[in-house]
């Protein structure tokens, strides 16, 4: 890679990290163009040679969340048991919101100020989806259990650490509550489906 291109690659990560950062710190009605290129010290039409627009940001931030959602849930899940997979993952999944509450409202849909439709959302998130199935297809498989649909067990699980992603975030619940919770709506889900 040359120099200019490592140049141009550096600015656009920076972009990003400064946009996730403001989104962090104060919301994402606070992530505009000016306000990115002020942070990273440029003009606003360095930033359009990379984005088009605010839009577009958002969209490369929903990319990178789901990449990186992915990332932990594998982690998790390696070297683990299929066992305790869905246990592993559940405990990642949490992790990530908590680590990064912002950046999971834009990918869930529930930032305000940064709307992006759901089926770009859901296109996002198609190899976070396609490892929760097989996440459970394979713990199904080794607990010799038969689901009657491995998509309605995956979207069950995805639906459960959601809503518990949700009251993590509040003040007298808290993410270790939370993280608490999902353990026993895991083995609640895996025990329900094991009986079915």
């Amino acid at each position: 890679m040359g120099r200019r291109e490592e140049t141009r690659r550096r600015t656009f990560d920076e972009i990003l990290t400064v946009a996730n950062r403001v989104a962090e710190a104060e919301g994402w009605p606070a992530v505009t163009i000016r306000r990115i290129a002020t942070e990273i010290g440029y003009s606003a039409p360095v930033i359009y040679q990379h984005f088009e627009n605010k839009e577009a940001v958002l969209h490369t931030l929903l990319q990178q969340g789901n990449t990186e959602l992915l990332q932990r849930l594998r982690g998790a899940v390696a070297g683990g048991t299929p066992a305790h997979g869905p246990h592993l993952a559940a405990t990642a999944y949490l992790e990530f919101v908590r680590s990064q509450p912002a950046l999971y409202q834009l990918m869930s849909g529930a930032a305000s100020g940064a709307i992006i439709d759901a089926a770009a959302r859901h296109r996002a998130a198609a190899d976070v989806i396609a490892f929760t199935r097989h996440l459970i297809q394979t713990w199904a498989e080794q607990a010799t259990v038969e689901l009657v649909s491995v998509e309605d067990a995956s979207d069950l699980l995805w639906g459960t650490l959601h809503g518990l992603a949700g009251i993590g975030t509040l003040a007298d619940v808290g993410f270790d509550r939370a993280q608490q919770l999902a353990d026993q709506a895991v083995a609640a889900l895996l025990g329900y489906w094991s009986r079915a």
